[in-house]
Protein backbone atom coordinates (compact mmCIF):
# COMPACT_ATOMS: atom_id res chain seq x y z
CA UNK A 1 0.00 0.00 0.00
CA UNK A 2 3.00 2.34 0.91
CA UNK A 3 4.45 1.60 -2.35
CA UNK A 4 1.52 1.88 -4.64
CA UNK A 5 -0.42 4.47 -3.61
CA UNK A 6 2.07 6.85 -1.31
CA UNK A 7 5.50 6.59 -3.74
CA UNK A 8 7.20 5.18 -0.72
CA UNK A 9 9.66 2.24 -0.56
CA UNK A 10 8.05 -0.36 1.55
CA UNK A 11 11.85 -0.56 2.82
CA UNK A 12 11.30 3.38 3.64
CA UNK A 13 8.06 3.18 5.41
CA UNK A 14 9.04 0.26 7.43
CA UNK A 15 12.23 2.16 8.76
CA UNK A 16 12.13 3.60 12.60
CA UNK A 17 14.17 6.48 11.77
CA UNK A 18 13.76 7.22 7.80
CA UNK A 19 16.68 8.75 6.14
CA UNK A 20 14.62 12.04 5.88
CA UNK A 21 14.88 11.92 9.76
CA UNK A 22 18.42 11.35 10.32
CA UNK A 23 19.70 14.11 7.51
CA UNK A 24 17.92 16.65 9.32
CA UNK A 25 20.35 15.84 12.50
CA UNK A 26 23.55 15.22 10.37
CA UNK A 27 26.03 18.27 10.39
CA UNK A 28 29.15 18.31 8.70
CA UNK A 29 33.01 18.78 11.14
CA UNK A 30 31.12 18.00 14.07
CA UNK A 31 33.62 15.58 14.90
CA UNK A 32 36.64 17.07 17.16
CA UNK A 33 39.35 15.90 19.59
CA UNK A 34 38.25 15.46 22.73
CA UNK A 35 40.97 17.22 24.57
CA UNK A 36 38.90 20.21 23.35
CA UNK A 37 36.03 19.19 24.77
CA UNK A 38 34.39 22.19 27.26
CA UNK A 39 30.84 20.97 27.85
CA UNK A 40 30.11 18.10 29.80
CA UNK A 41 30.71 14.72 27.87
CA UNK A 42 28.44 11.29 27.95
CA UNK A 43 29.46 8.11 26.55
CA UNK A 44 27.29 5.19 25.43
CA UNK A 45 29.13 1.69 24.51
CA UNK A 46 27.53 -0.84 22.98
CA UNK A 47 29.84 -4.32 22.85
CA UNK A 48 29.22 -6.37 19.85
CA UNK A 49 28.14 -9.85 19.24
CA UNK A 50 28.33 -11.55 16.10
CA UNK A 51 30.80 -9.33 14.26
CA UNK A 52 33.07 -8.71 17.37
CA UNK A 53 32.18 -4.55 16.63
CA UNK A 54 32.46 -2.58 20.28
CA UNK A 55 31.52 1.13 19.44
CA UNK A 56 31.79 3.94 21.72
CA UNK A 57 30.16 7.43 21.30
CA UNK A 58 30.82 10.57 22.65
CA UNK A 59 28.24 13.43 23.36
CA UNK A 60 29.09 16.84 24.00
CA UNK A 61 26.29 18.34 25.50
CA UNK A 62 26.34 22.22 25.28
CA UNK A 63 22.82 23.58 26.49
CA UNK A 64 19.80 21.51 25.58
CA UNK A 65 21.56 19.86 22.27
CA UNK A 66 24.06 17.20 22.07
CA UNK A 67 26.56 17.19 19.42
CA UNK A 68 28.50 13.54 18.65
CA UNK A 69 31.83 14.30 19.45
CA UNK A 70 34.16 11.06 18.70
CA UNK A 71 33.17 8.21 17.13
CA UNK A 72 35.12 4.81 17.88
CA UNK A 73 34.68 1.78 16.23
CA UNK A 74 36.76 -1.28 17.59
CA UNK A 75 36.62 -4.57 15.86
CA UNK A 76 37.65 -8.03 16.55
CA UNK A 77 39.88 -6.44 19.49
CA UNK A 78 40.72 -7.80 22.58
CA UNK A 79 38.77 -6.72 25.37
CA UNK A 80 41.73 -5.47 27.64
CA UNK A 81 42.48 -3.43 24.80
CA UNK A 82 38.69 -2.80 24.23
CA UNK A 83 39.09 -1.46 28.11
CA UNK A 84 42.04 0.28 27.93
CA UNK A 85 39.93 2.78 25.29
CA UNK A 86 37.05 3.08 27.31
CA UNK A 87 38.74 3.90 30.32
CA UNK A 88 41.35 6.33 28.38
CA UNK A 89 37.62 8.09 27.85
CA UNK A 90 35.90 8.03 31.14
CA UNK A 91 39.11 9.63 33.16
CA UNK A 92 38.28 12.45 30.38
CA UNK A 93 37.40 15.52 33.34
CA UNK A 94 34.50 16.18 31.66
CA UNK A 95 33.00 12.77 31.80
CA UNK A 96 30.34 12.99 33.59
CA UNK A 97 27.79 9.38 33.00
CA UNK A 98 28.38 6.20 30.38
CA UNK A 99 26.14 4.19 30.11
CA UNK A 100 27.02 0.54 28.66
CA UNK A 101 25.60 -2.44 27.17
CA UNK A 102 25.89 -5.25 29.93
CA UNK A 103 24.31 -8.14 27.80
CA UNK A 104 26.61 -11.32 27.37
CA UNK A 105 29.97 -11.11 27.29
CA UNK A 106 29.49 -7.32 27.62
CA UNK A 107 28.55 -7.62 31.09
CA UNK A 108 32.48 -8.36 32.75
CA UNK A 109 33.76 -5.03 31.41
CA UNK A 110 30.98 -3.02 32.30
CA UNK A 111 30.92 -4.35 35.89
CA UNK A 112 34.94 -3.70 35.73
CA UNK A 113 34.14 0.11 34.48
CA UNK A 114 31.98 0.20 37.35
CA UNK A 115 34.07 -0.62 39.57
CA UNK A 116 36.85 1.42 38.59
CA UNK A 117 35.05 4.64 38.27
CA UNK A 118 31.88 4.44 40.40
CA UNK A 119 28.08 3.81 40.12
CA UNK A 120 27.23 6.95 39.87
CA UNK A 121 29.37 7.94 36.47
CA UNK A 122 28.92 4.33 34.79
CA UNK A 123 26.00 2.34 34.60
CA UNK A 124 25.76 -1.21 33.22
CA UNK A 125 22.39 -1.47 30.60
CA UNK A 126 20.68 -4.66 30.46
CA UNK A 127 19.78 -5.08 26.64
CA UNK A 128 15.87 -6.39 26.77
CA UNK A 129 12.95 -5.68 24.91
CA UNK A 130 11.68 -3.24 26.98
CA UNK A 131 14.83 -1.22 27.39
CA UNK A 132 15.41 -1.36 23.87
CA UNK A 133 11.90 0.12 22.92
CA UNK A 134 12.47 2.79 26.10
CA UNK A 135 16.18 3.93 24.24
CA UNK A 136 14.82 3.52 20.44
CA UNK A 137 12.05 5.97 20.91
CA UNK A 138 14.32 8.21 23.34
CA UNK A 139 16.45 8.04 20.00
CA UNK A 140 14.06 9.51 17.68
CA UNK A 141 12.80 11.77 19.75
CA UNK A 142 15.71 13.21 20.00
CA UNK A 143 15.91 13.41 16.15
CA UNK A 144 12.19 14.45 15.79
CA UNK A 145 13.55 17.09 18.27
CA UNK A 146 16.79 18.02 16.47
CA UNK A 147 18.30 18.01 19.76
CA UNK A 148 21.18 15.14 18.82
CA UNK A 149 23.60 15.99 15.68
CA UNK A 150 25.66 13.37 13.94
CA UNK A 151 28.62 13.03 11.63
CA UNK A 152 27.31 13.00 7.92
CA UNK A 153 28.68 9.33 7.19
CA UNK A 154 27.19 6.14 5.32
CA UNK A 155 27.88 3.63 8.04
CA UNK A 156 26.39 5.94 10.85
CA UNK A 157 23.49 6.61 8.42
CA UNK A 158 22.88 2.71 7.39
CA UNK A 159 22.95 1.49 10.87
CA UNK A 160 20.46 4.56 12.38
CA UNK A 161 18.41 3.41 9.48
CA UNK A 162 18.57 -0.15 9.70
CA UNK A 163 16.47 -0.60 12.92
CA UNK A 164 12.86 -2.06 12.37
CA UNK A 165 10.28 -2.06 14.85
CA UNK A 166 8.72 -5.65 14.57
CA UNK A 167 5.69 -6.86 16.26
CA UNK A 168 5.89 -10.57 17.47
CA UNK A 169 3.23 -13.30 17.22
CA UNK A 170 2.69 -13.35 20.96
CA UNK A 171 2.10 -9.50 20.69
CA UNK A 172 5.17 -8.16 21.93
CA UNK A 173 7.49 -5.17 20.18
CA UNK A 174 10.85 -5.64 19.36
CA UNK A 175 13.68 -3.61 17.76
CA UNK A 176 16.00 -5.41 15.42
CA UNK A 177 18.36 -4.80 12.30
CA UNK A 178 17.12 -5.45 9.05
CA UNK A 179 20.75 -7.49 8.40
CA UNK A 180 19.91 -6.89 4.61
CA UNK A 181 21.49 -3.26 5.07
CA UNK A 182 23.82 -4.02 7.94
CA UNK A 183 25.97 -7.10 9.22
CA UNK A 184 25.50 -7.02 12.68
CA UNK A 185 22.81 -5.50 14.93
CA UNK A 186 23.50 -1.68 14.35
CA UNK A 187 26.10 -1.33 17.13
CA UNK A 188 26.62 2.69 16.27
CA UNK A 189 22.60 3.07 16.83
CA UNK A 190 23.00 1.28 20.10
CA UNK A 191 25.88 2.81 21.28
CA UNK A 192 24.50 6.53 20.17
CA UNK A 193 21.00 5.49 22.46
CA UNK A 194 23.06 4.60 25.30
CA UNK A 195 24.98 7.69 25.09
CA UNK A 196 21.55 9.77 25.03
CA UNK A 197 19.93 7.82 27.85
CA UNK A 198 23.34 8.47 29.98
CA UNK A 199 22.57 11.84 29.00
CA UNK A 200 18.81 11.92 30.14
CA UNK A 201 19.78 11.63 33.90
CA UNK A 202 21.13 15.40 34.95
CA UNK A 203 24.34 15.11 36.08
CA UNK A 204 25.38 17.32 39.37
CA UNK A 205 28.11 17.49 41.00
CA UNK A 206 28.82 15.12 44.50
CA UNK A 207 29.16 17.36 47.48
CA UNK A 208 30.30 16.21 50.57
CA UNK A 209 29.24 17.23 53.56
CA UNK A 210 31.69 18.61 56.48
CA UNK A 211 30.84 19.01 60.27
CA UNK A 212 31.39 22.15 61.51
CA UNK A 213 34.56 22.79 64.08
CA UNK A 214 33.85 22.63 67.41
CA UNK A 215 35.55 25.50 69.69
CA UNK A 216 36.82 24.37 73.12
CA UNK A 217 35.51 26.46 75.38
CA UNK A 218 38.08 27.41 78.61
CA UNK A 219 36.50 26.49 81.59
CA UNK A 220 38.07 29.26 83.50
CA UNK A 221 36.80 31.78 80.71
CA UNK A 222 35.23 34.93 82.08
CA UNK A 223 36.33 34.30 86.14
Amino acid sequence: WFQEYCCIAIDEACAFLPYDLISTCEMPDVLKSLDTIQGDLYVGVDIGRRKDLTVIWCLERLENSKYTRYVKVLEKTPFHIQYQVISKILKHPKMRRCCIDSTGIGMQLAETAQKDFGKYRVEPVMFTNKSKEEMAYNLRTNFEDKSVFIPNEHDIREDLHSIRRIATKAGNIRFDADTSEVNGHADRFWALALALIACSVPYSQIEIATRKRYETLKMTEGF
